[in-house]
């Protein structure tokens, strides 16, 4: 709490109106999801202002038909604050991923079941992703298989689906940070139609 406090002084200092500027609303530019791993929070590694992205992140960046909280992000991201880019972002060096391919099977409870849909996108993919013998490469294939993976799956909603019928623009983009970098890469895998 230290440290908040001392942001709020200096943000203060620096603009007096700065805190009734942020209770006016937000309109952000994007909704993302991304994954909840400490080293890639999207605010710091974008360098973005208070209300400018729309964020939720979970491990693995994973997007499933039965995870509400997801879907009620996306909602509200869509139907209420009419934005039309939604940003999958994967990353290397990605825990979740890393337990996919080296000791799912150890895992239990709520964490194995979350990974689940990853681990059965590995195994569609384990001939090709095993055939790689150096472990970053296996770990970022599986990464971005896994955002084309929710990008596949985000397009198709229904919520998707019946924005665009009623003449909304919905582009469902997938992105990759790599971590080694500190940069974005962009897949070319986005999705404006069904």
């Amino acid at each position: 709490m230290y440290l908040n406090r001392v942001w709020a002084n200096e943000t203060l200092a620096a603009d007096p109106k700065f805190f009734d500027n942020l209770i006016l609303g937000q309109n952000p530019a994007i909704v993302y999801i991304g994954c909840s791993d400490s080293r890639v929070a999207i605010d710091i590694i974008t360098e973005s202002t208070e209300g400018t992205i729309f964020a939720h992140r979970n491990i693995a960046n994973s997007v499933t038909l039965d995870d509400v909280d997801t879907l009620a992000v996306l909602q509200y991201a869509i139907e209420d604050l009419k934005i039309e880019d939604v940003v999958i972002d994967g990353h290397t060096y990605c825990g979740g991923i890393k337990a996919v391919l080296s000791g799912y099977e150890e895992l239990t409870g709520p964490l194995s079941t979350w990974l689940a849909p990853i681990k059965e996108l590995y195994d569609e993919n384990k001939a090709t992703i095993d055939s790689m013998t150096d472990p970053y490469l296996k770990s970022r294939t599986l990464s971005e298989l896994n955002v084309r993976r929710v990008v596949d799956l985000v397009n198709g909603l229904d919520l998707v689906v019946h924005a665009r019928k009623e003449g909304q623009a919905v582009n469902v983009h997938g992105w990759l940070f790599l971590m080694e970098k500190g940069e974005f890469i962009d897949l070319n895998i986005t999705k404006s139609s069904n």
